[in-house]
């Protein structure tokens, strides 16, 4: 039993993976590219949801099992993934309470005016400026998965009114209101605060584009801690320089690292994160402990945890 991780892991946690299936081959690299010339006796792989698997199942032809490391799988439903008797994980729950504090991070910051702060700190200037609180505000959440229900869970507590847009209906928990995705047009004037939580599939690549957000208000924030792709990263330049809507609040982009000359940097209605939501500290443990409890299910050829359905894409 062999198991390739595409990304540096410390020797105590594939020491860990190795104990848990006595006997087995762990190995870790870098990326992709240093990985191919070992994976052809591979069983299984461990990488990102954002790498592209069809260059590592291409030289791996006995991969019964992928493991992405992100909630995410996006660039792993490859023609081989899809054509192939290969189960696909993900690392769904991992990152909820991570990602949603961050949501609450970031929203609090635009509400409370903070980097505005922080600049006249920098500066040495006594300017006070006034912010606005979440008491009452209306915060529609598209995608309501595990992070967008651990946003909606900790937003409560401001005493918000939460609306949710997701693929089915069903009720909700810490949900005012619950939509299908067909109507968010119909819900999108009535919220403040706009929060993407998608899962990048094909049919929710720019999702987010010039009519959503025309159809905002003109006082929205939107805020994108799901994937790049669920937004047409140009059109919400346009809104934001238009001032069609208020401001933004992004984890993640188009290219990444952020190019220095894209105008974001230079946009003062925007708060970015260089893709930093779910980095904390247990961040590894986390991801490891799952990543183990899913190996000794394959190794014993049990039924794995956060299996993904391949036609979906989550």
């Amino acid at each position: 039993m062999k198991l390739v991780i595409i990304n540096t892991l410390s020797e105590d946690k594939i020491k860990s993976l190795k104990k848990a299936v006595p006997g087995a081959i762990v190995e870790s690299y870098k990326s992709p590219k240093e990985a191919i010339p070992h994976v052809a006796d591979a069983d299984a792989i461990a990488m990102w949801g954002f790498q592209d698997a069809e260059p590592i199942l291409a030289a791996g032809p006995n991969i019964r099992w992928v493991h992405s490391l992100s909630d995410g799988v996006e660039r792993l439903l490859s023609p081989s993934m899809l054509s192939r008797p290969i189960h696909l994980t993900n690392s769904h729950g991992v990152h909820d309470r991570a990602v949603s504090e961050h949501t609450l991070a970031l929203l609090l910051a635009w509400m409370r005016r903070i980097p505005d702060a922080v600049r006249h700190q920098s500066a040495h200037e006594w300017i006070r400026p006034r912010g606005d609180t979440l008491f009452g505000k209306t915060i529609l959440i598209v995608g309501f998965g595990s992070i967008g229900r651990a946003i909606a869970q900790r937003a409560k507590v401001f005493e918000t009114r939460i609306l949710a847009v997701k693929k089915h209906l069903s009720t909700e928990m810490f949900a005012d209101h619950v939509y299908l995705e067909d109507q968010l047009a119909e819900v999108l004037p009535e919220a403040d605060i706009v929060i993407a939580a998608l899962p990048a599939t094909p049919e929710t690549d720019h999702f987010f584009g010039q009519k959503e957000f025309a159809l905002m208000k003109k006082s929205a924030l939107f805020i994108n801690i799901a994937r790049a792709s669920v937004v047409d990263e140009a059109a919400l330049i346009d809104a934001l320089s238009q001032k069609e809507i208020a401001g933004a609040c992004m984890d993640v982009f188009s290219k990444e690292p952020l190019p220095g000359d894209h105008p974001f940097w230079q946009m003062d209605n925007v708060i970015m994160t260089p893709h930093i939501a779910s980095m904390v500290p247990d961040f590894w443990d986390k991801l490891t402990s799952l990543l183990q409890m899913n190996f000794v299910a394959f190794a014993r050829g049990e039924k794995l945890m956060n299996e993904v359905d391949k036609k979906k894409g989550y």
